[in-house]
């Protein structure tokens, strides 16, 4: 059968070869430095088998084969290397490989590897593990702003694990991300239907709140002067600041407790006088000091149990 391999190699000279070589017996090869130049690749399973050398990469001795069976433990993953020892052969053991191939290699044990790792290719219960990472990947995409691409892996989860309420709610997020409120709304009330008892990462009817307090609100992406030393309310619960004062420009800060490997990020929107800044963090002081100091330095005031003297020292710290 024929197969798509992916191969990752920081020397275009050996790519070649391996396309070459792969070729003869009907497979496409589609070469690569870095498993991070792959993604579309990856999250459109659009990837058989995965032949990666060990030096790949610009860090440590085998972290793009790392970087690969975290974010795509159903990708069948052959490591090639010339500094195969057995430590590093142990870790590839641990690290649940299909072959490894010791350099220099003929084309014909070339395409047996390949042969054999499709022969093992991951059975179904992987799909679990892969719609997990598939997940993960799709929240580091929307914690670094990156919405339109947070689009594939959710696709991908969605593929392992169809009307699945996590991914729903997800991909909700990602249109209350991106302003479409509407298509936001469906969702989250798609994921409450869709979750029965099962408590998810990101609660729909929590979320359904936050819009109600959004509505109208536009996605910028900073604020305008307007806002500089404006009032500060940080609020684990969907609301708005509250002030006496209906025309004083202020900001309401709402982390939505998602843990995410990655600096926080901060999502903002506007309507009138007053600003909204979605965090996808939690609201512990360490993690929302460094996005509140972005905010100025206005009074700071949060809702119960959140520590507001803890808040405003974070973000003293921070600047």
């Amino acid at each position: 059968m024929s197969a798509r391999v992916l191969v990752v190699d920081a020397s275009a000279t050996m790519r070649a070869m391996v396309d070459r070589a792969l070729s003869t017996a009907g497979h496409g090869a589609h070469g690569v430095s870095s498993v991070r130049e792959a993604r579309a690749m990856l999250d459109g399973d659009a990837v058989d088998v995965a032949l990666v050398d060990q030096l790949a990469g610009d860090g440590l001795p085998l972290d793009e084969v790392r970087l690969l069976r975290a974010m795509h433990p159903r990708v069948p993953v052959v490591v090639m290397g010339t500094t195969l020892t057995a430590s590093a052969l142990v870790e590839l053991l641990r690290l649940g490989v299909s072959d490894a191939l010791p350099r220099p290699f003929t084309p014909a044990e070339l395409r047996d590897v390949v042969a054999r790792a499709l022969a093992r290719a991951a059975p179904a219960h992987l799909d679990a593990l892969d719609h997990a990472a598939a997940l993960r990947a799709a929240l580091l995409c929307l914690s670094q702003h990156e919405t339109a691409r947070a689009a594939m892996p959710l696709a991908r989860a969605w593929a392992r694990s169809p009307l699945d309420a996590e991914t729903t709610a997800l991909e909700a997020l990602r249109a209350e991300l991106e302003g479409r409120d509407d298509d936001a709304a469906r969702g989250y009330r798609a994921a409450a239907a869709l979750r029965g008892d099962d408590p998810l990462v990101l609660d729909p009817l929590e979320s359904l709140e936050r819009l109600d307090v959004l509505a109208n609100a536009r996605p910028v992406e900073r604020l305008d002067a307007r806002f500089d030393g404006a009032r500060v309310y940080v609020t684990d619960r969907p609301a708005r600041c509250p002030d006496d004062r209906d025309d004083a420009p202020r900001i309401t800060v709402m982390p939505l407790s998602l843990s995410v490997d990655a600096p926080p990020a901060m999502h903002l929107r506007v309507r009138g006088h007053e600003a909204f800044a979605v965090c996808l963090t939690d609201a512990r002081p360490a993690r929302l000091g460094a996005l509140l100091a972005r905010l100025g330095d206005g009074p700071l005031d949060a809702s119960p149990p959140l520590d507001a003297a803890a808040l405003r020292d974070a973000r003293e710290a921070a600047r």
